[in-house]
């Protein structure tokens, strides 16, 4: 108002581009746009002795600028795979319906170890499972391993028609299903306390189990299509240099190191040698006990 009364501009009367430059220039028109993928680089992701395949892919992450660490972003990752995709043999896709959580717990030069995180069935699967006519049994229980890894172990099972079965139905009542649940828990709880997780996850892949609880119920009423649909990982231990080389073997790079920098403390045998006759004693993996980082 001011400049219009006393020097007499016009009110739409555009300024000059000399007065406010600002307005007229494009703020990043000249920037240069680099691609996302242009600072990454590609790890390869490792999977424990438990699986057939010991590389299952690749993973990228931005390369390390100032504080901000490349291996610190990929701990605690967590890649889903199919069971099918960690076989030697993968023509057949029986197991192709378990996806197998992995999770990254360290990192050395360009490799990720990964160890078990957890196992879900797919929807189709389940979905394919379900039907009319027939009664749905589920049941979970929290189980502790040999090396101290809490497990929540779900199964899932459904009802079967018995011999010279005339009714079109198979409905358990209340107490049988009751009775089925127990006998699930007891059984699950048996495999897994008396197995570690690296013996235990063979057994859950081929079935061993749920064999076991067709058997155990068969008396109670007849059971089909039995499944450990799921595990968590709810605790585990922490992933240490004896962690590693129980996961991977002394095959592993980052065995290999941890072993040649005598990080490793071995007991001494029962029997006392004596200096004369002491003589060279290979030493085997079974009196490897105990590792320090």
């Amino acid at each position: 108002w001011y400049q219009r009364r006393v020097h007499g501009i016009h009110k739409k009367q555009g300024m000059t581009q000399g007065k406010n430059p600002r307005n007229f220039r494009k703020k990043g028109a000249k920037k240069r746009t680099q691609h996302p993928f242009a600072r990454k680089e590609w790890y390869e992701v490792k999977t424990p002795v438990m699986f057939e395949k010991r590389t299952c892919g690749l993973t990228p992450v931005t390369r390390t600028t100032g504080q901000k660490i490349a291996s610190d972003s990929l701990k605690g990752r967590v890649f889903e795979t199919s069971l099918t995709d960690l076989k030697k043999n993968d023509s057949t896709a029986e197991k192709a319906f378990r996806k197998i959580k992995l999770i990254v717990e360290d990192v050395e030069g360009a490799s990720c170890y990964t160890n078990f995180h957890g196992m879900e069935t797919t929807r189709d699967k389940l979905s394919s499972l379900i039907r009319k006519w027939q009664t749905t049994i589920e049941a979970f229980v929290d189980v502790k391993t040999q090396d101290d890894y809490f497990l929540r172990v779900f199964v899932i099972c459904f009802t079967a028609r018995m011999q010279r079965q005339l009714r079109a139905t198979s409905y358990a009542t209340a107490a049988k299903i009751k009775l089925i649940r127990k006998r699930i828990t007891e059984i699950i709880m048996k495999e897994v306390q008396k197995n570690t997780l690296k013996t235990l996850l063979p057994i859950l892949f081929e079935e061993k189990v749920e064999e076991e609880i067709k058997k155990a119920c068969a008396k109670i009423y007849p059971l089909q299509n039995i499944l450990i649909r799921k595990v968590k990982v709810l605790k585990k231990t922490r992933f240490d240099a004896s962690k590693m080389i129980e996961l991977y073997g002394e095959k592993s790079a980052l065995a290999t190191e941890i072993l040649s920098q005598g990080a490793i403390q071995v007991e001494q045998p029962a029997n006392i040698i004596t200096q004369s006759e002491k003589k060279q004693i290979p030493i085997n993996d079974s009196i490897i006990t105990q590792f320090t980082r």
